[in-house]
């Protein structure tokens, strides 16, 4: 990879209704925008803002669209995102059944040379007709030739057939790590196949992707975050470390990442990262925390509050992964023993009881959660929660209402829902018994991919719309007041540069 220099971008004018989500409310108060040097530099009427500007600037006129802060994704993983684009789709909007999942993973085989490994991605198993994980044996009849790898959509489990097995030395001697665990025939007691919590094994065992196509596989990726408007990407790998934060600003810093990059750091390297790199593009972000990952020692609130007072005395925040219940209430205590929760962070955080929210908003503490998993897992969740479980999934209402600080994100490749078609998620009634009365507002559910997740991310010179700020934007026509999944993305701008245009829209703009 090779770093370029980013050009400084044309002086740019935008035509369209200026937004900017806060709260209940989408406060239009101005007409144009105008972009100098990476910078908003003016908002006002288009002749105030072209006056702004030299003579010579580019002009975008799109009537009756509007203009919104970028979108900041405020937890995704890019490279397990785009590697998994490339490889073979295995979730529910591809296959239905488990025999269309083996025909895939054929196919994919047929293709590749032998002994070569095929990685499949997504598979959801409350969404296949079975309802249950594919099965070592009947990944080996699919691919004999063949170590196979097949990651559920979560990316906390995984089914290996017995090549694969073999070539991470897993067998029936081997015992379960902490934190892991082996799926097992119901009929014999033997491995079938199934991992939980132990992708670090299995990578290890797996030689690493070609440094071309995985920037291939970015570049692809990240195009198509870029048609859905985001223009901040924050990666939060709980064991980024120099290595990961070398490759990812170096990707940024050739423009295979086109969009700004907040990388987290692994609670085991604190220090280790550098503040910025790729000339501002990448920056360090939270200290992230997974108690439950695999050869993790963080257990419990006193290892976790040790950990939050580390980094809070290096003037950091702190990110901790808690997926249920017990692990939010861990997390707050933990946040509390170690000083000032205030500015901290809880990702996922899916099941909130009613005192869970109340305690979250007197802390001071964030939320970060994933609203496009209403609508692409709905089985899943009416199949495994209890019935008061589901009554307190995903509770945004009450913890708006009760002054939580709400950030979405995808936690790609986890969801691949994009902003606007997750925002319609989050403001719709939910379906059957899963939270009822707990939708918000389409605003509030915006604000939560660009002002409120500019806060929770400490991003002050981003999210709003304002003199000052950088000039990363997205253009967007349709019914952005009532249903944003059924609008368009006409343009995303990072930096006051141009990066996405829909089709037509070039042509519609012009050139004082």
């Amino acid at each position: 990879m090779t770093s370029h220099a980013a050009p400084t971008p044309e002086p740019l004018l935008i035509e369209a209704r200026v937004l900017t989500p806060d709260g209940a409310s989408l406060r239009h108060a101005h007409d144009a925008v105008a972009c100098l040097e990476g910078r908003i530099v003016a908002v006002g009427t288009p002749e105030d803002c072209a006056r702004a500007l030299p003579a010579d600037h580019r002009r975008i006129v799109v009537p009756g669209a509007s203009v919104l802060p970028g979108f900041i994704d405020a937890h995704l993983h890019v490279l397990a995102a785009a590697m998994a684009e490339a490889g073979v789709d295995c979730s529910p909007r591809a296959v239905s059944t488990i025999p269309e999942l083996l025909d895939l993973i054929a196919r994919a085989a047929a293709e590749r040379p032998p002994g070569s490994w095929v990685r499949a991605h997504g598979y959801e198993e409350t969404m296949l007709a079975e309802r249950r994980h594919p099965t070592r044996s009947e990944l080996d009849a699919a691919a004999p030739g063949h170590p196979v790898r097949l990651t559920h959509r979560s990316g906390h489990a995984e089914v290996l057939n017995s090549r694969a097995l073999a070539l991470a030395g897993i067998d029936e001697s081997v015992p379960e790590p902490p934190g892991a665990a082996f799926g097992r025939s119901l009929e014999d007691g033997r491995l079938d196949g199934l991992l939980l919590d132990m992708a670090d094994r299995v990578e290890a065992a797996m030689p690493p992707p070609d440094s071309s196509a995985v920037e291939a596989a970015v570049g692809a990726w990240a195009r198509e975050r870029l048609a859905e408007g985001v223009t901040t990407l924050v990666d939060a790998g709980p064991r980024n470390s120099l290595s990961e934060w070398a490759t990812l600003a170096g990707l940024a810093a050739d423009g295979t990442l086109p969009q700004r990059l907040v990388v987290m750091e692994g609670a085991a390297h604190l220090g280790e990262l550098p503040e910025q790199a790729a000339g501002g593009r990448a920056r360090r972000g939270e200290v992230k925390v997974q108690p439950h990952a695999l050869e993790g020692d963080v257990v419990g609130v006193e290892d976790l509050a040790a950990v939050v007072r580390a980094a809070a005395g290096a003037g950091r925040r702190v990110a901790v992964h808690a997926p249920t219940v017990e692990s939010v209430r861990a997390a707050l205590d933990a946040f509390r023993a170690a000083g000032d929760p205030r500015g901290h962070r809880i990702e996922h955080a899916p099941l909130l009881p009613r005192d869970l929210v109340e305690a979250i908003a007197e802390a001071g503490v964030a939320v970060v959660a994933q609203p496009g998993l209403l609508t692409e897992v709905t089985a899943r969740y009416e199949q495994l929660l209890s019935p008061a479980e589901r009554e307190r999934l995903h509770p945004w209402r009450d913890a708006i209402n009760a002054g939580v600080t709400l950030a979405f994100s995808s936690d790609a490749p986890v969801s691949r829902s994009g902003p606007l078609a997750a925002s319609t998620a989050a403001s719709s009634e939910r379906p059957g018994t899963l939270a009822p009365g707990q939708a918000i507002e389409p605003f509030e559910a915006l604000a939560a991919w660009t002002s409120g997740a500019a806060a929770v991310c400490a991003l002050d010179d981003r999210g709003r719309v304002e003199p000052g700020r950088v000039a990363d934007l997205v253009v967007v026509e349709g019914p952005l007041e009532t249903d944003p999944a059924a609008c368009r993305v006409l343009a995303t701008v990072v930096a006051g540069e141009v990066l996405y245009e829909a089709p037509g829209v070039g042509s519609a703009g012009s050139r004082d």
